[in-house]
């Protein structure tokens, strides 16, 4: 992404604030009306999204410098700088640690509120949790190969597992769906960190994204992998950030909108996670048979 003049980067993210605040102030006070809310409403997200990656692409070369300079002098660093298949691996140990601690915080909690929402996203965060262990611990193993056939073999095999559970993934979150419309369930945050909430949402969506054009360019089955759980997760991120905006915000007599939009945005997260996992398999058939 090219990188902005500072007077333009400036300038977006004062409107991304301005507007954040003006959508605030309509929200606890209503002093806009209908039409003038939507056009709020409406800027608050564009220069929102559009700070989100901008802010992204600006941490992006910040980071790049700080790595060179640093990879100048350690050894490590530099092996990490310079391989792609390590650093991915690497840096998908957070997201792993951070799945087992979800799921068992909200298996934990649910099973004490007896909440079913919280069971099925601990069902979630389980699943995921697998994904992510078998992609980066075979990722490891592969790393200590040296025969190109062999390793190829192993990815396509951890590629064409991985998008099985990727259907089940769906499952779990049709069910997650299904509470929503017919039952209590949802993600509250207290007071502002909503906000915190928000952006670290925005962010992940955004980051994955790039994540995953760039791994296309590198053709490892098992990298692209855990770019898509990546994804993945960024993706039902933002749906359970939906449940907890509508939570804090909406109105009693809105809750048959609420019921929609959870509906349809659960259901488009529930299919596109579907049919990843079924490309994935389509795509590692292919991969398996033009590789013998």
């Amino acid at each position: 992404m090219p990188q902005l003049a500072l007077k333009y980067r400036l300038l977006l993210y004062g409107s991304m604030f301005v507007f954040v605040i003006l959508s605030m102030i309509n929200v606890f006070y209503a002093c806009f009306n209908d039409l003038a809310a939507i056009g709020c409403y409406g800027l608050t997200a564009l220069t929102f999204a559009a700070g989100i990656v901008c802010l992204v692409s600006d941490v992006g070369r910040h980071m790049k410098k700080t790595v060179k300079s640093v990879a100048a002098v350690n050894p490590y660093v530099s092996r990490m700088a310079c391989d792609d298949r390590l650093r991915t691996v690497v840096l998908s140990v957070p997201g792993v640690i951070g799945n087992v601690l979800f799921a068992v915080l909200n298996g934990v909690t649910g099973i004490v509120s007896h909440s079913a929402w919280l069971g099925t996203l601990s069902a979630y965060y389980i699943l995921l949790s697998i994904m992510r262990i078998s992609a980066v611990s075979q990722a490891w193993k592969i790393s200590q190969m040296t025969q190109d056939p062999v390793r190829k073999q192993k990815e396509f095999r951890v590629y064409s597992q991985d998008s099985i559970l990727f259907l089940l993934l769906a499952l779990v979150l049709a069910g997650m769906v299904i509470l929503l419309e017919f039952s209590a369930g949802g993600k509250t945050y207290p007071g502002l960190t909503i906000y915190a909430a928000a952006a670290y949402a925005f962010y992940r969506i955004t980051l994955s994204m790039i994540n995953m054009i760039k791994v296309k360019k590198l053709r490892s089955p098992l990298l692209m992998i855990i770019r898509k759980i990546g994804y993945a997760d960024a993706c039902v991120s933002i749906l359970i950030l939906q449940t907890a905006l509508f939570s804090s915000f909406a109105q009693p007599a809105e809750a048959e909108f609420v019921k929609l939009m959870n509906g349809m945005t659960g259901s488009g997260v529930c299919v596109m996670i579907f049919a990843m996992g079924v490309q994935g398999l389509c795509v590692g058939r292919v991969m398996k048979e033009r590789n013998g």
